[in-house]
């Protein structure tokens, strides 16, 4: 299954969450009129003399009232609906409310703690792999348990959440299988579930929470009645209070088996994926199994973690209806020698405490197969074969490897920081030396043009964001053309923290920079394409749209005419890749189009209207694309820089490309 076929799956779970959520609303309706009936008719039995006038008030004492049923079915709707609604704005900010709510601090991107800084390698070098912003990490600090969470509705607004427990408690690999495994969660297109899901399971809970509020109310006002009749309508309060929690109760039971039956085969899918991304399967299971041998597990003990538990990387609290499987059934897909080896270990434990974890859970150091025991591993010659230096995937394996980074990409993007000099990789993680860097990166190299340029700076940007751009410039020009967008993405998360004002200023530079020469080279309308669909929307600035009609062979046209332009200079070549490139999409022959001064203003056009296309539309595009790239067996930093654009906009990560 690849990256298409994930958002289209994802799509159709969502499309399931609506029907399970009218099943439940219809539950909630016709509990609710059971009770409200019940007590009704109760009430008419007991007020025996007033039973003829309560009649003609309030109609015929019969268990069906088509009236009352449309009146409890609009009160439940507007509660259970509109509670929905209330808790899915509340999270639409994106990650960043979420992970503040389960009592996550955001980790500066420059940290020199050497806890935060291992977590955020990690993540950058993962994010670099998938062609993915860099996303905020949050630190749960007062949570010891082995847990993390990816929240948020775009991999643009994504964020990684992990708990001190799961950065402290686990080596880089088992931190890694665990990062890997939330990355899965974004690029499979889980997030967005996972929130819409919070939002239909705290509207189904609201009838229960009325019903304890109810009850509290008539238990604290039925002291204070003396009448008869007061006291009759205080235990009509009191059972109405008792019947309101008790469908709650029933409803949260249901928003858990909800929550069961979309997050549990997911966690499979996420373990895969990460073994996938690491090739390492040591990394992931080492972590389950020290969740298992630890007294803390994989708990959280922040209030608002039952709502969010089928987000978590492993069971963060107790619940009725499981939203992870069973760590041993996790660890087992991934480990085929562990179950052995716990079978094993269980016929020499016999007799041992109960209370004692499995040694197979063992933290590491300990005896069973977590440990470094040599004589608990299988033979070298039977162990999962280590990552080994392959040679650099094809470009159209690596677009078609769409949201599907692999070990060597990761290694790649290891290296990838570890070659950049020290001073910019401590820029690019601060606000002030981000916006020097990517300043830096649109410098000409024609002095006059550099001159205006650095005038413009001088009068309109931050002085210290100055004095930062000039003391980079001279890093930046020397730096690998293919370093230049994967330190762009390191610098989009820190670039998030600008005030609303601070980004209009940064982004009106960012142009003015660009424009100083009079006219645009492919890398910087590349550059800014990525910073502002990236960035654009977290500053409320909605996406343009340039047009409203359907996407049209013509838009195609345009997007592969710029990429077989981009890799050659040779009419021959650049029409043979064009064709190849149609060819691939299954489309019509189509017209080569120019490359001039409106190619950049006809890409902005053509892939605002592509943007809609759907999952299927969107994979046979990039195949095209992938075929028109390597038409000429090479591809150029030229290419990869308009593909990494083209699949930025499209909401399609591309991996980074060796």
């Amino acid at each position: 299954m690849n990256f298409f076929e994930h958002q289209d799956r994802a799509r159709r779970k969502t499309g399931m969450l609506v029907w399970l959520f009218i099943v439940a609303v219809a539950g909630l309706i016709a509990g609710t009129y059971v009770l409200i009936m019940s007590l009704y008719l109760g009430g008419l039995e007991q007020a025996s003399q007033q039973r003829e006038a309560l009649i003609n008030q309030f109609g015929p004492d019969t268990f069906w009232r088509p009236d009352i049923l449309l009146g409890v079915a609009l009160a439940v709707f507007l509660v259970v609906g509109g509670g929905s609604l209330f808790k899915t704005a509340q999270l639409s900010g994106g990650g960043e409310p979420l992970a503040l709510s389960l009592g996550g601090r955001r980790l500066l991107n420059d940290s020199g703690d050497q806890v935060e800084r291992k977590v955020l390698n990690v993540v950058e070098e993962m994010a670099l792999a998938s062609g993915l912003p860099v996303p905020p990490v949050f630190m749960m600090d007062r949570e010891q348990g082995i847990n993390a969470f990816a929240a948020g509705y775009q991999p643009e607004d994504a964020v990684i959440g992990v708990t001190r427990g799961c950065v402290e408690q686990l080596s880089r690999d088992e931190l890694q299988g665990v990062i890997a495994h939330e990355f899965s969660h974004i690029l499979n297109g889980d997030m967005r579930l996972n929130i819409r899901l919070i939002g239909i399971v705290h509207g189904i809970l609201l009838v229960g929470l009325i019903g304890y509020y109810t009850l509290r109310i008539a238990a604290a006002s039925s002291g204070r009645r003396s009448s008869n009749n007061k006291g009759g309508g205080g235990l009509a309060f009191l059972g109405l209070g008792l019947g309101l929690m008790a469908i709650g109760f029933i409803g949260t039971l249901i928003g858990n088996l909800i929550k069961a039956a979309v997050s549990r085969q997911r966690e499979f899918l996420a373990d895969a994926s990460a073994v996938q991304f690491t090739r390492d399967p040591n990394g992931i299971a080492g972590a389950l199994k020290k969740i298992g041998g630890l007294n803390t597990g994989s708990k959280v003990t922040v209030a608002k973690a039952a709502e969010a538990s089928h987000m978590f990387f492993a069971e963060g609290v107790s619940e009725l209806f499981a939203t992870h499987p069973p760590l041993a059934k996790r660890i087992a897909r991934i480990d085929m020698f562990w179950q052995a080896e716990m079978q094993v270990e269980q016929a020499t434990q016999a007799g041992a405490s109960s209370s004692t974890p499995h040694p197979a859970f063992a933290p590491a150091g300990a005896v069973g197969f977590a440990g470094s025991t040599a004589s608990s591993m299988p033979p070298p010659d039977t162990l999962p074969p280590r990552y080994e230096p392959q040679p650099a995937p094809s470009p159209e394996q690596a677009v078609e490897a769409i949201g599907k980074p692999t070990s060597q990409q990761i290694a790649r993007s290891h290296e990838l920081l570890e070659s950049l000099p020290e001073a910019l990789r401590k820029a690019a993680r601060e606000p002030y030396g981000a916006r020097g860097v990517i300043y830096a990166l649109l410098l000409d190299a024609d002095f006059t043009s550099c001159q205006r340029q650095f005038e413009r700076l001088a009068a309109e940007a931050d002085p210290a964001v100055y004095r930062s751009t000039i003391q980079l410039h001279k890093l930046t020009e020397t730096l690998p053309r293919e370093s230049r967008l994967p330190l762009v993405d390191i610098c989009l998360a820190p670039l998030k923290d600008l005030s609303p004002e601070q980004y209009e200023r940064f982004r009106e530079n960012m142009h003015a920079l660009a424009a100083a020469d009079n006219r645009l080279s492919l890398f910087e309308w590349t550059l800014q394409k990525v910073v502002s669909h990236v960035l654009d929307p977290h500053f409320g600035r909605k996406r343009k749209r340039t047009t409203n009609q359907r996407p049209a062979p013509e838009d195609v046209s345009t997007v592969l005419s710029a990429l077989a332009h981009a890799g050659s200079r040779d009419k021959d070549l650049v029409q043979n890749a064009f064709e190849r490139g149609v060819k691939a999409t299954g489309l019509p022959p189509l017209e080569l189009q120019p490359w001039d001064r409106t190619i950049f203003s006809r890409l902005d056009h053509s892939l605002d209207a592509l943007g809609r296309l759907p999952g299927k539309s969107k994979a046979k595009l990039i195949r095209g694309l992938a075929e028109t790239a390597s038409a000429d067996g090479t591809i150029t930093s030229r290419e990869i820089n308009l593909l990494r654009a083209i699949a930025t906009t499209l909401d399609c990560p591309m991996p980074l490309i060796a």
